[in-house]
């Protein structure tokens, strides 16, 4: 989660929409899953347009589906189509309830919370570069939201991104 929701503490019972990302180099091993899910192609199955963003990347065309696991489902991209049961490699997110599909749901009790903190690496002129590297470590009794790296954290290369969130899910029977 990256600050979209307050964080957690152990115990809570939530309900979150999720979106599923195929594993890539900057996922957190420790935040990938390797599923076994079934996949519900959306849009008939339909390959989107690939499109151009401001900064004149070209990203590919993408088919939307939904994941279904045992007591969880989540929102899908891939720019590969995938139907009927699958085994996925990559990491989920909550995200906004009004950009995903309603059905794109979890409940459960928080097991384990820890927090994301992203550490940039400046080149040698000290100008932020893309690369960076993700820890996870313990969120501080009583914390409930993210610490502004201006007013909270003295080195602005350093910010917490997000918690990640162990959730024990009461799958059906």
């Amino acid at each position: 989660m990256d600050g979209i929701v307050g964080i957690p503490q152990v115990g809570d019972r939530v309900d979150y929409t999720l979106q599923f990302y195929e594993a890539q180099p900057w996922i957190n091993p420790e935040a990938s899953n390797d599923v076994v899910a079934l996949v519900e192609p959306l849009n008939e199955g339909r390959l989107s347009a690939e499109w151009t963003d401001p900064n004149g990347q070209v990203h590919p065309g993408t088919y939307s589906m939904m994941v279904h696991g045992d007591g969880w489902r989540a929102y899908f991209l891939s720019t590969r189509l995938y139907e009927g049961t699958a085994q996925l490699v990559g990491s989920f997110e909550a995200d906004w309830p009004e950009v995903l599909p309603s059905e794109a749901q979890v409940a459960g009790t928080v097991a384990r919370c820890q927090l994301i903190t992203r550490t940039s690496s400046p080149d040698a002129e000290g100008r932020s570069t893309e690369g960076w590297t993700d820890t996870l470590g313990p969120v501080p009794e009583g914390q409930t939201g993210f610490r502004i790296p201006s007013q909270d954290c003295p080195d602005p290369r350093v910010r917490e991104v997000g918690v990640l969130v162990d959730l024990a899910v009461t799958t059906s029977q």
